[in-house]
């Protein structure tokens, strides 16, 4: 890995090389071509134009050789550039001094040249580079000296400058350790997102189900092999999107007018394919990108899948009728065993055990069969308050005294009236029975909760433990000795099939039955 970084590093400093020699070039023709043009006019600026006009063409002959060296023959790149640079520094203090000793344009050229050493250089090479750059631009005035004292007022500014190199270099390595630092992150985070995306396509080989991501041009995004399978297609792995109306253009035909809404599923075949595709529909969330999931199932499979569990509910609802039903059966044939040589009382007492668990026994026939029939619901707006009170006044009429129902707001739900009714008597049947003796009644609760309704059926009993709370929906759970654990299934299951949501709500005393579903306006 640090072998990878330290590649990446010299890749990076190798091509900020070739543009530092490619801005060198075009800074020393420019000089020229400014020379050129205003030498006449600007003549008296320079000291020594012969000098100034000469050292620019040599840097520019120099500039071209060590670009082309640099370009064509790649190697010993640290050295090149410490050549370059070392160039740069005499050429520069050179064209200073021929133009009347440094000024602030020239001195920006300075600040680039030790800038730059500190990005390419090490810490060392970057030193000695900006030590030259001080030791050129001060001595050049000493030199100066010779030929004007008058100037001896400008070695101020040469000090100044000699500063300012300092200044640039240090803030120049403390940016070459930032952009190192920058760099390792980004070279670590690369590695883990590669890791990640091959374990998603392992993943993805791995799942029997097809999966399809499709752009909002109908370009394919994302698809694995078993969605390939599926489809009849055969895409390659590349980084490029591919249209889906040239691998499969039965499916482009289908959906590409078609406004596929979230959830929701349909059958395809295609003359590509000998499937027949059950195709489920995700929207997915993804940032500035509107991308659609295409699940893809082998129906014929799927249809297997469904009989298996069919098969499996099967078995697991006989054991559970045969384990229910032994109990009741067994007492029924010992009572009758002993029916023959009792006297008159016990007779009767046994034919009444006889007939109570017979009518058990019916019982559990009866709420099996109920659950077996799974009947399609018929959801119809119900308006709460006139339905609890022909719920209370014609099926709980018994028990109306002892029912306290808080409902202020006149609120509709979409529900089947009938199984809305059989839960709500299951669920109050089940709050009194369980209430506290002391109880003078049970409550029932209608409010809105972040934007759904929700009917709580409160009692004040013992509640429920905390070990049956996860039993609680599970078909023949009861922890009633005459109960048949059918009823808090049924209620779920008719909940479910109404799209809302039977959930247990602990209570510091008793229990909470929660009925959850949307409010219709």
């Amino acid at each position: 890995m640090l072998g990878k970084i330290a590649s990446s590093v010299s890749q990076t400093v190798y091509r900020l090389g070739i543009w530092y020699s490619g801005y060198r070039l075009i800074i020393s023709i420019s000089l020229v071509l400014i020379y050129l043009l205003t030498a006449e006019q600007l003549a008296t600026n320079y000291d020594y134009p012969f000098l100034y006009f000469y050292t620019l063409i040599c840097y520019i002959s120099i500039n071209i050789f060590q670009l082309f060296l640099l370009k064509l023959v790649p190697l010993q790149v640290t050295k090149q550039l410490i050549f370059i640079f070392i160039v740069d520094v005499i050429c520069l203090s050179i064209i200073t001094f021929s133009a009347g000793g440094p000024n602030l344009q020239l001195s920006l050229l300075y600040v680039i040249i030790i800038f730059s050493s500190a990005i390419l250089l090490n810490a060392h090479l970057s030193l000695i580079v900006t030590l030259f750059a001080v030791i050129m631009v001060v001595y050049q005035r000493f030199l100066g000296n010779f030929f004007d004292y008058n100037n001896l007022n400008h070695l101020g500014n040469s000090a100044f400058l000699a500063f300012l190199f300092f200044v640039v270099h240090a803030i120049g390595r403390i940016a070459v350790q930032r952009f190192k630092i920058l760099e390792t992150l980004t070279f670590h985070q690369s590695i883990e997102i590669h890791q990640l995306q091959n374990i998603n396509r392992y993943i993805l080989e791995q799942i029997e189900d097809g999966y399809l991501v499709l752009d909002d041009s109908n370009h394919i995004v994302l698809t694995n092999p078993a969605a390939n399978t599926l489809l009849g297609i055969h895409i390659p792995i590349s980084p490029e999107k591919t249209p889906l109306l040239k691998w499969q253009p039965d499916l482009f035909e289908l959906i590409k007018f078609s406004d596929l809404e979230d959830g929701e599923e349909f059958s395809f075949e295609s003359q590509q394919s000998p499937y027949t595709i059950n195709v489920r529909v995700k929207h997915l969330i993804v940032p500035e990108q509107a991308l659609v999931l295409l699940i893809l199932k082998d129906a014929q499979k799927l249809n297997q899948q469904v009989q298996q569990l069919k098969l499996a509910a099967l078995g697991q609802l006989s054991a559970s009728i045969a384990h229910e039903i032994r109990n009741p059966l067994a007492a029924i044939v010992q009572a009758n065993e002993l029916l023959k040589d009792s006297d008159p009382h016990q007779q009767e007492m046994l034919s009444r055990m006889i007939s109570k668990q017979a009518k058990r026994i019916d019982n559990i026939v009866q709420d099996t069969l109920g659950m077996a029939r799974n009947k399609p619901t018929d959801p119809q707006v119900i308006q709460l308050a006139d339905f609890f009170e022909s719920l209370l006044n014609e099926d709980l009429i018994d028990a109306k005294h002892m029912i306290k129902l808080n409902l202020t707001e006149r609120i509709n739900i979409l529900f089947d009236q009938k199984q809305l009714s059989q839960v709500l008597i299951n669920l109050i049947r089940n709050a009194l029975r369980h209430n506290a003796v002391d109880a003078q009644y049970i409550e029932i609760n209608v409010d809105l909760k972040d934007g759904r309704t929700c009917i709580d059926v409160i009692d004040f009993g013992t509640g429920v433990a905390k070990r049956d709370i996860s039993q609680l929906f599970k078909p023949f759970f009861s922890t009633e000795i005459k109960g048949t654990g059918l009823g808090l299934y049924l209620s779920h299951t008719f909940c479910e099939a109404n799209h809302a949501k039977l959930t247990y709500v602990e209570r510091q005393q008793g229990a909470c039955f929660r009925i959850e579903c949307s409010k219709i306006h």
